[in-house]
């Protein structure tokens, strides 16, 4: 006799933050809980990015045709916390430590609650009078990749920027980055003053994030805190 298959038709919907699109998913299953347990404990970034995206691959529904790896890194975030919420439940209860005893608080978290609000700017950026670039966020494809690139610090950060530049505005003319040699890419990049880089990297840095306000009375010395979670790896 067959044996039943168990969540087969059970699925829920979220929506995708930067791109305002509601799809369905499904839980993770315990063989891609073990997984994801595996790839946490390796304490290894480029794994634990892989057996997230994977798992949300796997459990949003294949007639979406999303491509996760190719959403902007908090789209990923956003939406790893609501499979997880509701494969293990709707509540994470950390530890966070009091900032006047430094002592450790329970503190839950309903995940059901968190959201990313992602502001309806321009992503055309000015550069000169007559040279704008537009950008996009960084996906994790880009981070997953950047994990793997060797050199200093600030080669890094260029080869990001390149990676999140979608075109080059000149006048009427559109040049489509993606059409570009990566060698011209940077050399454009490296052509700019300090302050004209620092309009891009800052489009980066100041980009949505999973973010949830935190206040509470410490159990040990009755202190009051408030702090922001900020990052995947804040609410688990």
């Amino acid at each position: 006799m067959a044996l039943p298959k168990i969540n087969e038709h059970l699925n829920f919907t979220m929506t995708i933050p930067s791109l305002g699109k509601a799809i369905k998913f499904r839980p993770y299953l315990v063989q891609e809980e073990k997984i994801l347990l595996q790839a946490f404990e390796s304490k290894d970034t480029e794994t634990c990015l892989r057996a997230m995206t994977d798992t949300l691959e796997a459990t949003i529904d294949p007639r979406e045709k999303i491509n996760v790896s190719a959403l902007a890194t908090f789209d990923v975030e956003y939406m790893f916390t609501q499979v997880r919420a509701k494969s293990v439940g709707e509540t994470s209860t950390i530890l966070i430590n009091c900032k006047k005893c430094n002592e450790q608080n329970e503190y839950q978290i309903d995940l059901d609650e968190l959201e990313v609000a992602v502001p309806l700017e321009m992503t055309t950026i000015e550069i000169t009078d007559n040279i704008r670039v537009e950008m996009r966020y960084p996906s994790y494809d880009i981070m997953m990749a950047q994990e793997k690139e060797e050199g200093d610090e600030f080669s890094k950060a260029l080869e990001i920027v390149a990676n999140c530049m979608v075109a080059i505005h000149t006048g009427n003319e559109r040049i489509d980055c993606a059409g570009e040699e990566r060698a011209e890419l940077l050399e454009f990049i490296s052509s700019m003053t300090t302050a004209q880089l620092q309009t891009l990297t800052s489009f980066i840095e100041d980009m949505p994030a999973l973010k949830h306000d935190v206040e509470f009375m410490c159990q040990h010395c009755t202190e009051k805190n408030e702090l922001q979670l900020k990052g995947l790896s804040d609410f688990f």
